[in-house]
């Protein structure tokens, strides 16, 4: 009988243990949301909590460096790190946690290891976001301890609990440069109206709204949302809390003010197919036509089939794409988007003379090359090698061209094979003549280097951009030669044929196209 009775008491002390453990299982969260609720708000007390408590991590003296070391334990994240335990508010937080990074090698502050050692800077810089908190240089507390279940509970008195309802986290505002933005938004993912209504998330314990004019949103291309949280105002929790319960909806923080980092973190948050970023396309070979775009985007797997790729330019400095351009790109299947870009200061001004060269035989090009430097010159010349003063022996030269400038006199001649006639050419050089044969198969750039060599002209034949300009939303390369006059003036001098999308964008850039 007594062998029974211990038995039974056995039985209901395992039993006892068991319903004692089971509810502390059953009431385990998420420990993404284990976070004093007064934080939210950006003002709760920074003063130390007693050393009552144990506390979840090693607590080290602080160091001459002014620099406290913390042990990460699961769950944790430099937000939550920040305010739970050095008593930062939100502001603080976000203003600390770039200097926090950069001390400890994070590239992600919601990826910590359990176990990790945290070096949390306890003096405050003069880093972005200071001014709003503490004053430039002070102290930060140290670790403080960790609330007890009394001052986090939400209950009443009597232990009733009560739900938490959440209403408008908002910023003062709708962020500055946004309307631009939607303006170039709704021409890449039309919102139907989408992004002007208000984002609720409804749960039996709580209730989440974000006032859409605070915190504005964008279509998607997947059908989701993006979610514009300028300046990372959302506390974590209310942040982790609409990742969970609503993961059509992408969080980016970015400042509309940067348009070109604000549009990329819109586009990798509306998930289209392909994104690319500073891209260049090249039509063409000679002229070579380069176009930049601030984005490349394919909405879908077949863009490319349907022609249906958009360019997408941002920066307001930028100027905007010529009419002649936007419909070439049209035609090869780009759309371009950049209402933001601005006029081109450059229309209507004369900058310089393009002079295409339209001959291919050398005779023609010398022509052509002395008219666009503006120098007279007599065809079929008779020029003196040997006159009276010679012993009465007379004997002219003919000259294919002959030319005089700068004070020196130039004879051109045409060799034809007769090795009698060059040497007579050749001979004009002992009396002063400056002489120049071509070839019949001299090119334009063979004619053009041996004139410009024969006169000092530099002169080097290479692919020039003709539009120089590290902002500029297109280029234009060209072979030839750049031409600087005494004056100062500059000259362009090419053979290349020119078709009329080429002579649409250099005239819209102040060239003037001369053809001889």
């Amino acid at each position: 009988m007594r062998s029974l009775s211990a038995r039974l008491s056995a039985v209901l002390a395992f039993a006892a243990l068991t319903l004692a453990v089971a509810p502390e299982r059953a009431r385990a969260i998420d420990p993404r949301f284990e976070l004093d609720p007064r934080l939210l708000d950006g003002k709760a007390d920074t003063a130390r909590h007693g050393k009552g408590g144990k506390r979840g991590h090693k607590k080290e003296a602080r160091a001459k460096s002014g620099v406290s070391e913390y042990t990460t334990r699961p769950g944790d994240h430099i937000f939550k790190i920040l305010m739970r335990d050095y008593g930062l508010s939100n502001d603080e937080a976000e203003a600390l946690i770039p200097e926090v990074k950069r001390l400890n090698g994070i590239s992600d502050i919601r990826r910590l290891r359990v176990g990790q050692i945290l070096r949390i800077p306890l003096q405050r810089g003069t880093g972005a976001g200071e001014g709003k908190g503490r004053s430039e240089g002070a102290e930060l507390p140290g670790p403080t301890e960790r609330p007890t279940a009394a001052s986090s509970t939400l209950s009443g008195e009597g232990g009733a609990g009560h739900s938490l309802r959440m209403m408008s986290v908002a910023a003062p505002g709708e962020p500055d440069g946004v309307e631009s933005i939607r303006r170039l938004w709704d021409g890449l993912v039309p919102s139907r109206g989408e992004a002007t209504q208000p984002i609720t998330i409804e749960d039996k314990n709580f209730s989440l709204s974000l006032d859409p004019e605070s915190f504005p949103s964008f279509v998607a291309a997947d059908g989701g949302r993006v979610l514009v949280d300028a300046g990372g105002k959302i506390p974590p929790l209310v942040r982790a809390i609409i990742e969970q319960k609503d993961p059509s909806l992408r969080i980016v923080s970015e400042s509309p003010r940067n348009r070109k980092r604000f549009m990329a973190s819109l586009l990798a948050g509306a998930r289209f197919y392909s994104v690319e970023e500073n891209v260049a396309l090249e039509f063409g070979a000679d002229p070579k036509l380069t176009v930049n775009a601030d984005f490349k985007i394919e909405k879908t797997p077949d863009s490319l089939l349907h022609q249906d790729v958009v360019l997408m330019n941002v920066g307001e400095n930028r100027p905007a794409m010529p009419p002649a351009l936007v419909q070439f790109l049209g035609r090869e299947g780009f759309r371009v988007l950049e209402p933001l870009s601005g006029r081109d200061e450059r229309a209507g001004r004369h900058l310089q003379n393009l002079y295409q060269i339209t001959a291919r035989d050398p005779k023609g090009i010398v022509d052509g090359v002395l008219q666009t430097l503006n120098i007279p010159y007599e065809s079929n010349h008779n020029v003196e090698l040997f006159g009276v003063a010679d012993g009465g022996l007379r004997l002219l030269v003919r000259a294919d061209r002959y030319f005089e400038a700068a004070g020196s006199r130039f004879v051109v001649s045409y060799f034809d094979g007769d090795p009698v006639t060059y040497t007579l050419t050749r001979l004009l050089e002992t009396r002063g003549y400056r002489v120049v044969v071509l070839d019949p198969k001299d090119d334009f750039r063979k004619v053009s280097e041996k004139l410009f060599a024969r006169m000092r002209i530099p002169g080097v034949f290479a692919r020039h951009d003709l539009l120089p300009g590290r902002d500029a939303s297109y280029g234009v390369q060209m072979s030839g030669f750049r031409l600087r006059s005494a004056k100062g003036e500059q000259a362009f001098l090419t053979n290349t044929e020119i078709d009329p999308l080429f002579r649409d964008l250099l005239d819209a850039n102040g060239y003037t196209i001369i053809a001889h």
